[in-house]
């Protein structure tokens, strides 16, 4: 059978503007923030930021894996995205086996209290985007033997996703 339904208007895809904000040094962990904007990142609010790495430096990490002796490397990445919907908040650690921990909150528009998301969502194409680039860096820097800085030093830059 085949498959002839087309999406909506309304679901067709636009590229949107994404590039990295800043680090955020957590006692335990550096985390690489960089944000997704629906209207061009000139358009993000510095105090969503501010919010954001609020949320980064208190998240309680994942605990300890049975095959690993420590929850997470010290590295990680997180994505702020003000979407047409809502505003969403993914933060990501890196794990030793080249696994990645996934956390997610969402705050709906017009307000800036960030929840958790349900556990089924992951992310969306604009996001995966970002998650492509850096995965990407964690394989060329820290999984390829090299400092874990070389992978803090790489950085998304502005531009469309």
């Amino acid at each position: 059978m085949t498959d002839r339904r087309i999406l909506e208007d309304s679901e067709l895809y636009a590229p949107r503007e994404a590039g990295f904000v800043t680090l955020v040094d957590r006692s335990d962990a550096i985390v690489k923030l960089s944000a997704i904007h629906a209207q061009g990142l000139a358009a993000l609010d510095t105090d969503l930021v501010e919010i954001a790495r609020n949320c980064i430096e208190n998240a309680e990490l994942v605990s300890a894996l049975k095959f690993c002796e420590t929850a997470q490397l010290g590295a990680g990445f997180a994505i702020l995205h003000v979407g047409e919907e809502a505003v969403w908040l993914l933060l990501h650690f890196w794990l030793p086996g080249g696994i990645v921990s996934r956390h997610l909150w969402y705050a709906e528009n017009g307000t800036k209290d960030f929840k958790p998301a349900p556990d089924h969502l992951m992310a969306c194409v604009w996001e995966l985007a970002v998650i492509d680039f850096e995965r990407r860096a964690w394989v060329e820097t820290a999984l390829a033997g090299r400092p874990v800085s070389e992978y803090f030093a790489r950085t998304l830059p502005a531009q469309p996703v």
